[in-house]
This record gives structure tokens, C-alpha cells and sequence, in this order.
């Protein structure tokens, strides 16, 4: 990977449900451990990537590159300076060789 390439910084957090002693949860997000400066690159995607995602989900936005990190999934979500990202899918491990995270993301307003 180029110098540089990763030039963003983003704060992954996982979702926790705590009870609300009334049968139902609360759910509140929080960093993961070591994972709230992670260097990224962050990137919107063309028109004919959208046309592409979006015959597999709707509203994607953007995507969003790291390096190799076990055990990120669609249940996390990263916060790139004041926007919450919402991972829409599984993490693509190029070729299985562990060495980049990409993520399709979907902006939350």
C-alpha cells in the first residue's frame, strides 16, 4: 500500500444493549478496544460504483478502506469527524491475504 494512502482517521465502535429493567434495551455505542484512531481512507463512490452497490443495497455512500483488522463486522459502524458511518455489509478481504479492509458505508443523518 502507498504512503499516505490512509490519510483519514476514523473511531470504530461496536454496539452494546444494556437492559432498561422494563423488559426492553438500551443501546448505546462505544470505541472498540484500540480502535478509535484507526487511519482510513475514506472515499464516495463513483456514479457506476452507487449504480452497482445499490442493486445490492440501497443508499450506499461511500467506501471505506483499513487495514487488516479481525473481527469487524456489519454490527460495528466508524464516526469519520462529525459523520457516523453505518456499515452496510460484510468486510472485503481482497484475495484473503489479511492485509485491507474495505467496507461499503451508508452516511447516517
Amino acid at each position: 500500500m502507498r504512503p499516505g494512502a490512509l490519510r483519514h482517521r476514523v473511531n470504530i465502535q461496536e454496539q452494546t444493549e444494556t437492559p432498561d429493567g422494563m423488559g426492553g434495551f438500551s443501546i448505546a455505542w462505544s470505541s472498540m478496544a484500540g480502535m478509535d484512531s484507526v487511519p482510513a481512507k475514506v472515499m464516495p463512490l463513483s456514479s457506476r460504483e452507487q449504480l452497482d452497490a445499490m442493486k445490492l443495497e440501497a443508499d450506499i455512500s461511500g467506501k471505506v478502506r483499513i487495514r487488516y483488522r479481525a473481527g469487524l463486522s456489519a454490527k460495528n459502524r466508524m464516526i469519520f469527524k462529525t459523520r457516523i458511518l453505518q456499515i452496510t455489509g460484510s468486510p472485503i478481504n481482497y484475495d484473503e491475504k489479511n492485509k485491507t479492509l474495505d467496507f461499503l458505508v451508508q452516511e447516517d443523518i
